[in-house]
């Protein structure tokens, strides 16, 4: 439930030692490595490194692009990641020539590329000729003689007799052989003398007539279409032998997969190094390291090597360092909606802990039907016994998230007596006849939530800048809206007129401390103790509040006026902080619209758990209906009805749970006291994307 401290590193050694100490930092993965600046250091004695990483980004290229082609080519899937040993890596990794399988891979490349355009080309010259195939003329004849031309096209069938009355009664030498037609087009040769041949084309184009292009071969076109079928059928076959080649060398993509995540980390390697400021014989490596690690970290360092010097100090005020959360195993899945939100930054508060009871709690209440409940404990609870060695942190995280928001959902449910949309009689009360009361529940938990807030940012304030200002900042938002809640219970309940009137008066009084303490820095007399100067606003604030109420009176009203005059008095001297103060102040106040806002917007648990438990309940309506309408199937058709429509009904009230209880954290709670920005922190380790190590030594 903390941010992590940080130390700040600084690690000189001998530049022969530097591809040694590189592996070690990789290996040990505990310290993130940064860039250090020439400003740091003398820049005549030191400059950055020059390491060149081309060699492994031509080697990734290389991987990737066999992958991509052997996925693409081949019916050989990986589903996530590969699980290895150690040994399977080191075997994979040191001895797996990629290189050969690189050249195979290349030369199958090639050849299918070939063959595809070439059967590409063949199928379209096949098509081509399917309307021509009933001609009885071989396709060289098809060509212009020494004093005949040849028209062969197609143009559409409504227009085929128009066009050909035009040619006939314009050119008188003219013959013509319809071959076929389709739904829309006619296939036509016309032949005509060649001194017509400019006179029948400009006939032609008037109708949209497409002239088609024939190869000059001795062979008609149904000749033609069978030897490209032949020759389709021989590129086939080679394409088979070529599959079942690429089938085999798909028997290497574990392989390779395990090899892109080596060279991955081989070229983080290389990146890392150019961050490097160098002499002649020595380097300097500069980075964060988590003060809690730092005395193992320094002890492993010492064991291995003899010319390195580590150096370790606080951050200081100017620095940024990255941040890392560190929470309790039952805490842990909720730090998902941290990052989702954005990390805190170093020296404020990770709310991980204080979300983490609202989140469930609120998640289950918006779900809302303990049978939904069971349903998603019980998948999720398959899902990470299952999957326990396949689960990257992050989904772990989310599972197990999903895990305790349906534990939640379970007790939610039984609390509303809703199980699938069948209400049962064991409940603590009935969220559908009793609206007002879970109305009430509702809007009592967003006040929790939204004081749970405020309370945070009190403790921080107080830590930060003494008790009186946690007190005037928080402290007075707080004992206002309580007041104002038991003034309106008490009024509307008709009781206790005295806890009404002391409600009343604190109510008051904890305005006036809004607007007399919200701007003390406007105002140069303004002190976060308690000093005389802000002793008279408390007597002032007491004084109007009593007055209000009329109470002791006409001794408030004289006090208040005595208090106003003398605060008047000793700010003659800086009457524009003065009224500047009084002025924010009172625009503070009017934040208070912005607080009951907030406390409406919890209203949202309520109309989600009833949404969810109503459409179940119709959906069982409609399944009991079909069941009884629907002859024979009808039990069949209730079951699917049944069965499909809880699915989706589970689906989109887990999606609309999940995101209004983000909403009410980030929205209605985080602005009272969360700080985002902070850099999460990443140390230089070896990353695995395609692969799980199952005893993991790197």
């Amino acid at each position: 439930m903390s941010i992590v401290k940080m130390k700040k590193m600084q690690l000189f050694a001998h530049k022969e030692i530097r591809q040694r100490l590189l592996a070690f930092l990789q290996q040990q993965g505990v310290a993130q490595l940064h860039p250090l600046d020439h400003d740091q250091m003398q820049q005549e004695l030191l400059t950055y490194s020059v390491v060149s990483s081309q060699d492994i980004d031509e080697t990734l290229h290389t991987l990737q692009h066999m992958v991509n082609f052997l996925k693409k080519h081949s019916k050989v899937r990986i589903s996530g990641q590969i699980m290895l040993d150690y040994q399977q890596w080191t075997q994979i990794t040191q001895h797996f020539n990629f290189q050969e399988c690189f050249y195979k891979c290349r030369k199958v490349e090639e050849v299918l590329g070939r063959l595809e355009l070439k059967k590409q080309q063949l199928t379209t010259q096949q098509q081509q000729l399917v309307p021509w195939l009933e001609a009885p003329i071989r396709l060289q004849d098809l060509h212009d003689r020494l004093h005949v031309t040849y028209f062969v096209g197609s143009m559409k069938l409504k227009m085929q007799a128009a066009c050909l009355k035009e040619l006939q009664e314009t050119i008188p030498a003219l013959h013509y052989e319809a071959i076929s037609r389709d739904r829309d087009k006619a296939y036509l040769i016309i032949i005509t003398l060649h001194e017509n041949k400019d006179l029948a084309l400009e006939i032609m184009k008037k109708y949209d007539f497409n002239k088609s292009q024939f190869p000059k071969i001795k062979a008609t076109p149904k000749r033609l279409h069978v030897r490209l079928s032949q020759e389709l059928t021989r590129i086939d076959k080679t394409l088979g032998h070529l599959a079942q080649e690429i089938t085999a060398l798909s028997q290497n993509l574990p392989k390779l997969v395990s090899l892109i995540d080596y060279y991955q980390n081989i070229r983080e390697n290389k990146i890392v190094q150019r961050w490097f400021l160098e002499s002649d014989k020595a380097f300097v490596i500069t980075g964060w390291l988590p003060a809690k690690q730092e005395a193992s970290f320094r002890k492993a360092l010492y064991q291995h090597f003899q010319e390195v010097e580590l150096i370790t100090v606080d951050p200081e005020a100017a620095d940024n360092p990255p941040v890392e959360i560190e929470n309790k195993k039952l805490v842990k899945p909720f730090e998902v909606i941290t990052e989702l939100y954005g990390y805190p930054i170093y020296t404020g508060i990770d709310p991980t802990a204080y979300l983490a009871p609202f989140f469930a709690l609120f998640f289950g209440i918006c779900l809302g039907d303990a049978g939904y409940g069971v349903v998603v404990t019980i998948i999720t609870a398959v899902l990470l016994w299952k999957m326990r060695s396949r689960l990257n942190p992050t989904s772990w995280r989310f599972l197990n998230l999903f895990f305790i928001g349906g534990l939640s959902t379970i007790a939610a449910g039984l609390a509303m007596g809703s199980w699938f949309g069948i209400s049962s009689k064991y409940k603590l009360f009935d969220p559908l006849s009793q609206l007002m009361l879970f109305l009430g529940i509702a809007l009592g938990l967003g006040v929790i939530h939204i004081f749970t807030g405020l309370l945070i940012k009190m403790r921080e304030n107080i830590g930060d800048n003494g008790i009186w200002a946690g007190l005037w900042d928080q402290g007075s938002w707080i004992l206002l809206i309580l007041s104002l809640l038991i003034y309106g219970i008490v009024l509307s309940l008709g009781i206790w007129p005295g806890i009404a009137t002391f409600s009343a008066f604190i109510a008051i009084f904890s305005a006036g401390l809004i607007v007399f303490f919200q701007a003390r820095n406007q105002d140069k007399e303004a002190s976060d103790k308690l000093n005389n100067y802000q002793l008279l606003y408390l007597l002032l604030d007491i004084s109007i509040a009593g007055w209000i109420l009329k109470l002791f009176a006409p001794l408030g009203m004289i006090a208040t006026t005595l208090f106003a005059l003398s605060l008047f008095y000793r700010s003659r001297h800086n009457l524009k902080g003065f009224l500047a103060r009084i002025g924010l102040g009172l625009y503070a106040l009017y934040g208070f619209t912005s607080y009951f806002g907030d406390i409406l917007s919890y209203s949202r648990l309520m109309a989600l758990g009833l949404v969810g438990g109503i459409i179940a309940m119709v959906i069982n309506i409609i399944a009991g209906i079909a069941r009884e309408l629907i002859p024979g199937i009808g039990l069949l058709v209730a079951i699917l009805i049944l069965l499909g429509g809880h699915v989706f009904n589970l689906v989109m009230s887990m999606l609309s749970a999940f995101v209004h209880t983000s909403r009410l954290q980030y929205l209605e709670f985080f602005n009272k006291f969360y700080v985002s920005g902070g850099k999460k922190f990443k140390p230089f380790n070896w990353t695995y994307k395609n692969v799980i190590l199952t005893d993991k030594k790197i």
